[in-house]
């Protein structure tokens, strides 16, 4: 059984999707992981009265209300930086037993010359990655 469970989430279809999806492994911990790119901070700071976390929290609350209707012991983590490289670095830490990312559904061409997140995390992380459709 997986003890802490990091949720990558960033307020999207497919992320909600993962972020349900990962309520079946029945974890002691989940920890929902959002990043903040610079871009996104930096339109944050010159565009609005409320900064990039609570932005980013606010994107993320239709995930915050699953866990929270289903008396489920969770965390937010926020963090600024590079999505894909942030998820990495932080799977890495051996904080997290197991590491839950939503696909973006890239089509082939796409996939081929961007890469996708969920590919390179699933590279380059060290624990279980369960990637989800």
């Amino acid at each position: 059984m997986y003890q802490s469970v990091v949720v990558a989430v960033d307020g999207s279809d497919n992320s909600l999707r993962a972020a349900k999806e990962a309520l079946k492994i029945n974890a002691m911990k989940y920890t929902l992981l959002s990043i903040v790119s610079h871009e996104d901070s930096k339109d944050a700071i010159l565009h609005s009265e409320t900064s990039s976390v609570d932005q980013r929290k606010s994107l993320i609350q239709s995930i915050i209300d699953v866990y929270e209707n289903n008396d489920i012991t969770y965390d937010v983590r926020i963090e600024h930086g590079v999505p894909k490289d942030t998820i990495i670095q932080i799977g890495n830490t051996h904080e997290y037993d197991l590491l839950v990312i939503g696909t973006r559904g890239l089509n082939a061409f796409q996939e081929m010359v961007m890469g996708s997140v969920s590919h390179k995390v699933v590279k380059e992380v060290h624990i279980p990655v369960m990637v989800v459709k």
